[in-house]
């Protein structure tokens, strides 16, 4: 067992990243597995991590609760016991993060919880190292932020048993054509994720050689992944955007001030405003999302006026309506209208917030959003409608389990399963801070293949 930091606050004097390493193998053993302890211990000194390294599963279930992410470095085949299996899977459901490097799909074969996190994709076979092509499907996820589109590099690549992509979030994937020996065809996942109730799993295929520790891009991405892990999913809604100033209008403050109608930003960063115009375009989001969990800050100035679109369909309402006894569906809090030009009256199906929660203008206040996409049969029917599942707004739940029939006005016709994030940036002015954002889908146990090969 080798120690980095220390896994306790208490002893550390502080609270950083307590990460937990597990490297036993009951099956084919990686000869870079020692090569990624050293460049993990590594990272931990680069990143403030407290990091412990282990094969013993008893140091596992002694240390487990007080970490926040277990990275399975190459392990392979039955690694843990039933006990410590249930304790592992308590342990993300109640926010634990995990990640799994490479051969932890060659790993718990008759665990079917572990089969949820890999999207029943365990190891199937592997042609011989060599380069290959990874194509980046989710630019804006931090894992791989930091990469090409097509990401070139050496490694050996797993085939699966099936393809994880109706179960996970696919954040990369392999070009087929750019190597020998793969038997999946145009749906490879490399790269995923999965949430697991308050916690999440990461999945990367890389790792197999000891070079690839040495690629400064793989370290990176690794660390990006327990970092990711750690904070259980989430991620900055900022880092998600490609670039706002396109959206012409908006800009980067410390803060904004009241001024009547008017914010004014002060100077600094980690505040997005339209401030200067009090018109600008939306701010969207390069990717795309099904059932979320969102949490944002904002502040509108007498008689502001904005909007969070989920999906880029459904809008929330953002308005000064503080003080107003009887809010309606496009107060602060409603879920605004649905809109038909032919009927009367053209607006439907609007739904007011239970409480009026809002504060005075010039006054930061917090949406936290759950959401449910719509759902879609084999031949893209709708099957179920979209749901906000709660809305809470300063602390107060104003919406539960709310259906949503169709887009609201302004989120346009088609439904999907999936669509962007959008802040409306048109209709005054409006400040943003600490907004952040969480994949959410039911991970249940099912069931998977015993069959086991190496």
């Amino acid at each position: 067992m080798m120690i980095t930091g220390c896994l306790t606050a208490m002893l550390c004097g502080g609270s950083p990243t307590d990460v937990l390493v597990y490297s036993r193998t009951e099956g084919f053993r990686h000869d870079s597995i020692e090569r990624g302890v050293e460049v993990l211990q590594e990272l931990a000194e680069d990143h403030g991590w407290a990091l412990v390294q282990t094969e013993d599963e008893s140091v596992v279930r002694r240390l487990l609760p007080e970490a926040d992410v277990l990275v399975l470095l190459n392990t392979t085949q039955d690694v843990f016991g039933e006990a410590a299996e249930s304790q592992v899977e308590q342990w993300l459901q109640a926010g634990g993060g995990l990640v799994g490097v490479h051969a932890a799909a060659d790993t718990e074969y008759d665990w079917p919880f572990y089969g949820t996190l890999l999207g029943g994709a365990w190891f199937r076979q592997h042609p011989r190292v060599q380069q290959a092509a990874i194509v980046v499907e989710d630019p804006t996820h931090p894992v791989v932020s930091h990469v090409p589109s097509r990401w070139v590099r050496t490694d050996e690549w797993y085939d699966f048993r099936r393809s994880p992509r109706d179960a996970v979030h696919v954040v990369a994937s392999l070009d087929e054509s750019s190597y020998e020996g793969g038997v999946m065809g145009d749906d490879h996942p490399i790269v995923w994720t999965v949430p697991v109730g308050r916690g999440a799993a990461l999945y990367t295929g890389l790792g197999h050689t000891s070079e690839s520790w040495a690629e400064p891009a793989f370290r990176k991405h690794v660390a990006k992944a327990i970092d990711w892990a750690a904070a259980d999913g989430w991620m900055r809604l900022e880092d998600l955007l490609p670039d706002f100033q396109p959206a012409a209008g908006w800009s980067s403050a410390g803060g904004a001030t009241l001024q009547g109608r008017s914010l004014v930003p002060t100077d600094g960063a980690g505040v997005l405003t339209n401030a200067a115009s009090g018109r600008a375009g939306d701010l969207v989001t390069a990717s795309e999302f099904g059932d979320i969990e969102l949490h944002l800050e904002f502040m509108v100035p007498e008689g502001g006026n904005s909007g969070v679109y989920l999906q880029g369909r459904y809008e929330v309402q953002i308005l000064d309506s503080f003080g107003n006894a009887s809010p309606g569906p496009g107060d602060c809090g409603g879920i605004y209208e649905r809109w038909d030009e032919t009927r009367t009256p053209k607006g439907f199906e609007g739904t007011p917030p239970t409480v009026n929660a809002a504060r005075p203008a010039g006054t930061w206040q917090t949406y936290d959003i759950v959401f449910t996409a719509p759902r879609f049969g084999p031949d893209g029917s709708k099957v179920a409608n979209a749901r906000l599942d709660r809305v809470t707004h300063n602390g107060v739940v104003i919406h539960e389990d709310v259906e949503l029939t169709g887009p609201t006005r302004g989120g346009g016709e088609a439904e999907s399963p999936r669509g962007p994030i959008r802040l409306q940036g048109a209709h005054g002015p409006v400040a943003y801070r600490n907004m952040r954002v969480r994949r959410l889908r039911a991970v249940t146990p099912g069931t998977g293949p015993t069959t086991r090969s190496r």
